[in-house]
């Protein structure tokens, strides 16, 4: 019966952990169904099953610093231009509503990098919004990571 118990209690905290990761990716898994728009989400269990040793591959990010703490990535992809301008709206309305700070922003030849960071209680994200003159990318990673997590990712 004990057995049962706290097998049923690691089911629980499973699912209650699941949910507040979700929570972090509502705001962005509306792009999954969009037009003109490639939506990726890798889960915290796809990652975990690439190793603890393996972490995804970003250029000019260290991954390896956020791969135990993550609970989720989303890649959010557009080269049509309606469907640019509204991803980059949205996204620019979500980090206002949820009050992200800007961590860091590049300029060059026409590209456009800005990197935000949020803190919800329990868990984290890292917005990573790549505007180019035809494309659009949106990586969001969240977890359970802080703002030093993030200082070291960016090294």
């Amino acid at each position: 019966m004990k057995t049962i118990a706290i097998r049923i209690l690691l089911v629980v905290a499973m699912v209650v952990t699941s949910l507040q990761a979700n929570a972090q990716v509502k705001a962005f898994e509306k792009y999954a169904d969009m037009k003109n728009v490639s939506y990726v989400y890798i889960s915290k269990y796809m990652l975990s099953m690439a190793g603890k040793n393996a972490a995804p591959s970003v250029p000019n990010v260290n991954m390896k610093s956020l791969t135990n703490k993550l609970t989720g990535i989303q890649l959010i992809n557009s080269d049509e231009k309606a469907a640019r301008t509204k991803l980059k709206n949205d996204v620019s309305s979500i980090i206002a509503r949820d009050k992200y700070t800007l961590l860091m922003q590049v300029k060059e030849d026409g590209d456009k990098v800005d990197i935000y960071y949020h803190v919800d209680k329990r868990n984290s994200a890292v917005v990573m919004l790549v505007e180019e003159d035809d494309e659009v990318n949106v990586i969001v990673f969240s977890g359970t990571f802080t703002l030093d997590d993030v200082m070291k990712m960016t090294k």
